[in-house]
């Protein structure tokens, strides 16, 4: 009888673990991964490049921070990231300002930055903008349509984040470029 009851108490509890945790452990580890920004040394930027041609950037990252005063000075604060391929040979460089006149911090602030469509100069500007020259798809550049850019941090000697944006050129070809960067203070 004893042995009959501890019998049903471990054929229980294999069934348990065998149909109840092991197919969810399973399916946890299966889920999808991003890139991360724990793998990125300071100054590297990784990019998935999606569109009539797909292929992966990966390469060197750089920012700088600008204080501009319009004619009616009024302060806006720009920072410049700047992206490279390693790659000598592919000569692809993306760049994105984002201006921000917001007046409770200094510099532009952590978070969510979307894109705005610009139907006019970018004087007294606030939002993002930006531009891609990818010789691999296209001679002609490529400027940015819609998505956001995620600045995680941003301290005096490095900003990191992640980006999701849309790009088009002229013809109308679209890319779609996700990634996250962690930049270095351009010199």
């Amino acid at each position: 009888m004893i042995l009959q009851n501890t019998l049903r108490f471990v054929g229980k509890s294999l069934k348990l673990i065998c149909f109840g945790i092991v197919p969810f452990m399973l399916l946890a580890s299966g889920a999808k991964s991003e890139i991360g920004n724990a793998s990125l040394e300071n100054g590297t930027c990784s990019f998935n490049i999606g569109g009539s041609s797909s292929f992966h950037i990966d390469g060197s990252a750089s920012f700088k921070r600008i204080t501009e005063l319009d004619k009616f000075g009024n302060k806006a604060d720009k920072l410049v990231l700047s992206f490279t391929d390693c790659d000598a040979g592919k000569k692809h460089y993306l760049e994105f300002i984002i201006a921000s006149d917001y007046k409770k911090t200094k510099g532009v602030p952590t978070g969510k930055h979307k894109i705005k469509n610009i139907h006019c100069l970018i004087n007294s500007f606030n939002g993002v903008y930006g531009f891609a020259d990818l010789k691999e798809v296209s001679e002609l550049p490529f400027f940015i349509k819609s998505g956001d850019i995620i600045i995680t941090e941003s301290i005096s000697n490095k900003v990191d984040g992640k980006l999701e944006v849309q790009l088009e050129n002229a013809n109308g070809e679209s890319l779609k470029v996700q990634g996250v960067f962690k930049a270095g203070i351009k010199v």
